[in-house]
């Protein structure tokens, strides 16, 4: 970690405690909201407010651009904020600073929403038990398979779910296989997206000839990643979430992904409900299942050019897509909490489609990176990109972070946007 992060991570640190001031110590929470700069968790604390739940949220704002922007800062849902140790720093710190938390503050459950937190926080579990507290995710021996793109991979193919082409990186020797067997471009991804060895979350990137091939993998490995290099699919990216309960599936709700940052498989940016589409569900519930995912998960799929569903991944967790089900009328925060506490989850059978949803700070990121990126895979023109972007405010009305009950939150959003803005561009493993 470069010198100035190390102290600016010290600072935060010391600072870490809670915001916005003093409350009752006595008080306790029905929830704690985990990775509460991620929409996600922004979309989970509004949906369990709303329901009469008292609700708590924390960050690690050593990983966020500055902290009075982050947007639970500013939210009227969230009764208690704390503030965490960075989880790239030490997870062992992180965790205690949660059961901490816990401790004085008798609580339910509690939600993360990040690879990072969970991996942090499942050794735990037990000890979070003892204190009368639900960590909301699947077992350890489902997680660790979900969790890990090799291993799904290696079920899904037992099942005779299609995926790219993949053959499998160990050391920078085994590109060349690679580079033989795969026409350019193809995908490098890492095997996890947090290996814990970097401050950010590892992605997926397209390389188009040996140099970027090389200075990927390397980069890689050297953040102790395993390395897949796939096919590239050049079709439509469809996602399924599910919430699972014993055997059974209690809801389901599918979305197709119109943007993405970075461009190949990073944050959803632009996203719509869309019809389920019978071949992925079915896929993607036999692979749940085989796995023993419980709660929350997406699968993810991408199309190739004969329009056959190849398996991406699965997240085992609420993602970045969990507010366009809610607008589209299917709770899955309610049902996470109602799930860990032991409530009977009802069964949603259906949902609305064509709700399309926007995250505006990332849309810029996105218009942005595509400036860079004309002629590559998973990019348009200049021309063409300036004007999607422009005609998307006139076909979207629902944006992330944004709540006219709620306004806190999106103006954060765009104060970090500005903020980053302002600063150079830092090199980074993802497209």
């Amino acid at each position: 970690m470069p010198t100035a992060r190390r102290e600016r991570a010290a600072r935060d640190r010391a600072s870490c405690g809670r915001w916005p001031g003093p409350v009752d110590e006595s008080v306790g929470y029905d929830v704690l909201v985990l990775d509460a700069g991620y929409k996600q968790s922004v979309a989970i604390a509004r949906s369990l407010a709303r329901a009469g739940l008292r609700v708590a949220m924390g960050d690690s704002i050593v990983e966020f651009l500055p902290w009075l922007a982050h947007p639970v800062f500013r939210s009227r849902y969230s009764s208690w904020t704390v503030v965490l140790p960075s989880y790239a720093h030490d997870g062992a710190e992180f965790a205690g600073a949660v059961i901490d938390f816990v401790r004085a503050h008798p609580t339910r459950v509690i939600i993360p929403t990040g690879d990072a937190s969970i991996a942090a926080l499942t050794p735990r579990r037990d000890q979070l038990a003892e204190l009368g507290c639900v960590l909301a995710v699947a077992s350890e021996a489902a997680l660790k398979i979900a969790n890990d793109k090799e291993l799904t991979l290696a079920i899904a193919a037992q099942l005779g779910i299609a995926q790219p082409a993949s053959i499998q990186i160990d050391n920078i020797d085994d590109l060349a296989v690679a580079m033989a067997k795969l026409d350019f471009p193809f995908v490098l991804k890492p095997t996890v997206s947090w290996t814990g060895q970097s401050a950010e979350r590892v992605r997926p990137i397209e390389v188009v000839d040996e140099t970027e091939a090389t200075t990927a993998t390397e980069r890689f490995l050297a953040a102790g990643a395993r390395v897949l290099a796939q096919q590239w699919a050049c079709g439509r990216r469809e996602g399924v979430t599910l919430f699972i309960v014993g055997d059974e599936v209690r809801a389901s709700f599918a979305h197709l992904e119109h943007r993405t940052t970075p461009p190949l498989g990073g944050a959803s940016v632009v996203r719509e409900s869309i019809p389920m589409p019978e071949d992925i569900y079915t896929a993607s519930v036999r692979l749940v299942r085989e796995i023993g995912l419980q709660g929350a998960c997406e699968v993810e799929f991408r199309r190739d050019a004969d329009d056959r569903p190849l398996l991406m991944e699965i997240n085992a967790r609420a993602t970045g897509t969990i507010e366009n089900a809610i607008a589209a009328g299917i709770d899955f925060p309610l049902m996470i909490w109602q799930w860990a506490t032991g409530v009977t989850v009802h069964s949603v059978a259906t949902y609305r489609s064509g709700v399309r949803m926007r995250w505006l700070r990332g849309d810029v990121r996105w218009l942005r990176e595509n400036h860079g990126r004309a002629g590559r895979p998973d990019s348009v023109s200049r021309t063409r990109a300036l004007l999607v972007f422009s005609a998307e405010f006139a076909r979207t009305w629902h944006y992330d972070f944004f709540d006219w009950r709620d306004l806190g939150p999106a103006v954060a959003d765009m104060l970090n946007m500005t903020a980053k803005a302002r600063r150079p561009t830092r090199p980074r493993l993802s497209a």
